[in-house]
């Protein structure tokens, strides 16, 4: 390998190393929230304290798509693992007997299960955009489960305890953060 082709190869290492690094000390920032913060252990509370001042706001457009490609933005970065409360979204189908079923979105391809992640991570905070998001979801799952006229799209997120309440018991509960109910007018 010639002297130019290395340099070049380190240099892409250290702009990769580098790109990991500010996506996970972008993902730090839920620590902000004094619920989280208050999980950590007071040495954990110190540690993030200094280097809460080399977080970074945002990352600068022209690195996202490479992050994307890489994988680094996904929560679960090479080196270390940032891994946080996940959003899920969840149906819930009535039919006019009362019957009713809760079912999660069924993505058959890698494609599918990209593209909807893709689309509520975009939109998930645009008010506006959600609910035209939600109510496309919900027709489209009322086209998979037929037979149902009511549908509620149910966003919300897991909420893991803290290693010292696991250990009393404690379990992950599910917080609902937004629902959109929708009905099927014939």
């Amino acid at each position: 390998m010639k002297t130019y082709q290395k340099i070049g190869w380190i240099c892409l290492l250290v702009v990769h190393l580098g790109i990991i690094v500010s996506f996970n000390l972008l993902g730090l920032q839920k620590y902000n929230d004094e619920e989280v913060y208050n999980q950590l252990s007071p040495r954990g509370q110190k540690v993030y304290s200094a280097i809460q001042p080399y977080f970074t706001s945002r990352i600068p457009s022209f690195l996202v798509p490479y992050a994307h490609l890489a994988g680094t933005d996904t929560g679960y970065t090479l080196f270390s693992p940032n891994v946080p409360s996940a959003m899920s979204v969840a149906f819930e189908l009535s039919n006019p007997l009362g019957d009713t079923v809760a079912v999660l979105p069924t993505l058959n391809t890698r494609e599918g299960t990209d593209r909807f992640y893709v689309n509520f991570n975009t939109y998930k905070s645009v008010e506006e955009m959600r609910t035209l998001l939600a109510f496309s979801w919900g027709v489209r799952t009322m086209e998979i489960y037929p037979g149902y006229t009511d549908v509620a799209v149910v966003l919300g997120s897991h909420r893991k305890p803290s290693m010292k309440d696991y250990r009393h018991g404690v379990q992950s509960h599910f917080v609902e953060s937004a629902r959109y109910e929708f009905t099927l007018n014939d």
